[in-house]
């Protein structure tokens, strides 16, 4: 059993406390239900003068409307500015995930439109327990596990160390209805099941103090958290340069690091990352290969360098045929038939043709040693990049004849003659040099 004026010395202490740290005017987000009321009626008391209320209509209940109007009439009673919008939402498939988003952009856009520094919101203990079973359920780590943070620049949360019956009793001491929100009670949500369900048999097994244990844990675990973001952040400083990331400094991280890092790496560069994808982009920098992105991308690990690559080069199907007096343009390169000096041309099956690299490409003399074409590019210090749309010339039987000015060095041979003008970056040698390394 609450004693009503403890609960209430709960609530208003909390609120209190994370308002005082916070300046400016602050923004608090009231429903009606038991919570929000509760947050309303100890803000106006510790900090009117600096406290709005907002309420949103979101259009998925007929009695909304009164309800946004009823809050509206307990904010101005107190003396406290009312903003409100109608969100127009429509009930169906995800409707819950639909309003949590439209809500808080509608709160964020009352807030700068009125020059509000914050946002409040509701969450007790209650719904932090809630959320970390639900993730936990759903097999979420650590981050996930952080549940409903306690707050950031623009978002507090001064209740989430409060329990729910803290705030109930502050509002029937107040002679206040609460709204009761239909959706508490569906079965076929998943919160509603843990909370009726889960939670009941916890405290029994457990004792009634687990709720707040649960929060208690949601909050170590988010500090855990920020720690860990925080050294990943100074890690992918370390270990970027320019789009690429050093395999070997990658690789020298621990998992929890090194985990994080490349998770905000790709999503900095609009991959979504699954765990599941996580571990095979992991294990593609530990081999020195490649795994599939979403968005048609690749992330390849080559030459010392981790990078995100186009999964198709737009060269990589082209093999237009090389004539003379017909000079073809390929990957930024100009190549031609011509007199030499150059690279002899007259030992290759007609026709040539110009391409990308293929797997399975060798370059060397015939009868001699032969070398991978994906190691001429390396050990020439091509970009990963730009190894994929390299050209090559090869002849009708598939030789690779050409490296363009990369393998061989221009020598005596059978015209016709080789010559390639590269592009204006440097990135290739001197066009027509073939400075290659040995073999």
């Amino acid at each position: 059993m609450h004693d009503v004026g403890t609960s209430a010395n709960v609530v208003r202490r909390a609120v209190a406390a994370m308002f005082g740290r916070q300046e400016g005017r602050i923004l608090v987000a009231v429903s009606g239900g038991v919570d929000s009321l509760a947050l309303l009626l100890s803000a106006a008391e510790v900090a009117s003068e600096r406290t709005g209320v907002a309420s949103l209509d979101h259009g998925l209940r007929p009695s909304a409307a009164a309800e946004v109007e009823r809050v509206g009439e307990l904010a101005r009673g107190r003396g406290l500015a009312f903003h409100t919008e109608a969100l127009g939402l429509t009930p169906g498939p995800g409707a819950e995930a639909r309003a949590r988003v439209a809500r808080y952009a509608a709160l964020e856009r009352i807030a700068q439109r009125e020059g509000y520094a914050a946002i409040a919101t509701a969450h007790t203990a209650d719904d932090q327990a809630e959320t970390l079973l639900m993730r936990l359920a759903r097999g979420s780590a650590l981050r996930g596990a952080a549940a409903i943070r306690a707050g950031g620049p623009r978002l507090l949360r001064p209740l989430l160390a409060v329990r729910r019956a803290d705030t109930e009793a502050l509002v029937a001491t107040a002679g206040l209805e609460p709204v009761r929100d239909p959706s508490n009670d569906d079965p076929g949500l998943f919160r509603t099941r843990i909370r009726h369900h889960v939670l009941p048999v916890l405290r029994q097994a457990a004792g009634s103090g687990v709720v707040e244990r649960l929060a208690r844990f949601a909050r170590s675990a988010a500090e855990d958290e920020e720690l860990l973001a925080g050294l990943a952040a100074q890690a992918l400083e370390r270990v970027r340069d320019g789009a690429g990331l050093d395999a070997v400094g990658v690789r020298a991280l621990a998992w929890p690091i090194r985990s994080r890092l490349l998770r905000d790496w790709l999503e900095g560069m609009g991959h979504p990352v699954s765990d599941h994808l996580l571990r095979d982009v992991a294990a593609a920098i530990d081999r020195g290969g490649r795994t599939g992105l979403p968005g048609r991308a690749v992330l390849g690990t080559e030459g010392g360098w981790v990078r995100v690559l186009p999964r198709e080069s737009p060269g990589e199907t082209a093999t237009p045929e090389l004539r003379p007096g017909a000079p073809v343009d390929f990957g930024g390169f100009r190549v031609w038939l011509g007199d030499g000096p150059g690279i002899p041309a007259g030992g290759g099956t007609p026709p040539l043709t110009v391409r990308a690299r293929r797997p399975g490409d060798r370059v060397g003399p015939d009868g001699g040693p032969t070398r991978r074409v994906q190691d001429v590019l390396v050990d020439a210090g091509i970009p990963a990049e730009a190894r994929g749309g390299w050209p090559l010339v090869a002849d009708a039987r598939g030789r690779v004849l050409w490296v363009v000015c990369l393998w061989p060095r221009p020598h005596p041979g059978a015209a016709p003659f080789l010559h390639a003008e590269p592009p204006a970056r440097e990135i290739a040698p001197e066009a027509g040099s073939g400075e290659q390394p040995s073999l």
